[in-house]
């Protein structure tokens, strides 16, 4: 079994699935697709070190919930190959 990530930048993971995914630790996510980029809250926390996502992000709102819901998993699952521990908020 291949898997599902590869690096492709600093914080940047692509899927063999045809998304990418962009960690800014300024704050936000970038999930970008066929269909665009839709950026996801997002912040670090301290004390352990993780990523605090916010699933009701103004760019997923436009979506339906099945939609949001699959982008946030895919969104967890790159930056968990990235190394990083993520909760959702």
């Amino acid at each position: 079994m291949h898997p599902e990530f590869q690096n492709i930048g600093p914080n940047s993971a692509k899927s063999v699935k045809g998304f990418t995914v962009t960690w800014r630790p300024a704050g936000g996510v970038d999930y970008s697709d066929e269909h665009g980029t839709i950026r996801v809250d997002s912040e670090l926390l301290v004390k352990p070190s993780r990523i605090l996502l916010y699933p009701r992000s103004s760019g997923l709102k436009t979506l339906t919930d099945d939609q949001a819901d699959e982008i946030i998993a895919d969104i967890i699952r790159g930056l968990e190959y990235m190394g990083h521990q993520v909760e959702k908020w």
